[in-house]
């Protein structure tokens, strides 16, 4: 079945039932451990649905690094980053079968994909392929990254409520050149909020907001807030539309009708354009 959730990815869920892994041991696990084995790399977005805030992305991220990173002395505050210069550099330093994390992982977004910055980025990516680090990426949703980034990102784990996420694995339409998605399990974490390295990332945040002079080559805090302020405005653009398409296609009810209700605030005219666009 093929899905497509408001204003992100195209998403494919499988016919059956889909794990709720409690244990560490689901499907997402098992393919990371096969990398492991051939010693090749992995890279993973992180988001959580609507561009929310506060619901335990770097919380996961830090799990994830725990659970992941199979080095002697396993994952550290050494091996976290907020600055993508500094993220990238990490795959020289770190040893192999690190992980790895870069905090708002947005500053490398869309907007400035031909920048020479994002260059670097990508080309960074594609060539540690084979080191065996596993490199997560924490940002608001998909669309707010490069694409070339997200062209060499191999999952995508969503949060959807503070210690539950889906995770996806990105496949790629070999003619079209279009990313989607397959879901492979859902994961119920616990909370790492008295861990020295989740404690490393929230310092790291509040260094940020507090860094007046941050470089130009980066993006700013003012411009974070309104990247996210028009996800969530789009996110509830689109489900408006959805249920004023639903209604105008599914009742009795004109376009006049609705047009007419206190609640609704565009004319019948847009309700008939947008049930067509729905459908």
């Amino acid at each position: 079945m093929s899905t497509v959730d408001s204003g992100g990815p195209e998403v494919r869920e499988p016919d059956h039932d889909i794990p709720v892994d409690k244990d560490f041991s689901g499907p997402f696990f098992q393919e990371i451990g096969r990398r492991k084995l051939e010693g090749r790399d992995a890279k993973i977005l992180v988001t959580a649905d609507d561009a929310q805030t506060g619901v335990g992305k770097s919380n996961l991220c830090d799990f994830l690094g725990y659970v992941l990173d199979t080095t002697e002395d396993g994952f550290s505050p050494d091996k976290i980053a907020i600055d993508p210069p500094e993220f990238f550099q990490l795959y020289g330093v770190v040893e192999p079968e690190s992980a790895i994390v870069l905090e708002e992982g947005e500053q490398l977004d869309s907007r400035r994909s031909m920048s020479h910055e994002n260059v670097d980025a990508s080309q960074t990516w594609a060539m540690e392929r084979v080191r065996e680090i596993i490199a997560l990426m924490n940002l608001p949703s998909p669309e707010m990254i490069d694409g070339r980034l997200e062209m060499l990102a191999d999952y995508w784990v969503n949060v959807e409520i503070r210690g539950r996420a889906r995770i996806y694995k990105k496949k790629i339409n070999r003619i079209k050149r279009v990313v989607y998605y397959e879901t492979l399990q859902v994961l119920e974490w616990p909370n790492m909020d008295g861990s020295e390295t989740f404690r490393t990332m929230q310092d790291l945040k509040l260094d940020r907001l507090d860094d007046k002079e941050s470089s130009d080559n980066w993006i700013r805090q003012s411009d974070h807030e309104q990247q996210l302020e028009k996800a969530r405005k789009e996110a509830d653009r689109k489900r408006r539309d959805e249920l004023l398409a639903s209604i105008y296609e599914e009742s009795e009810l004109s376009a006049n009708d609705i047009a007419r209700c206190s609640a609704v605030e565009i004319s019948d005219g847009r309700i008939r354009q947008i049930a067509n666009d729905q459908g």
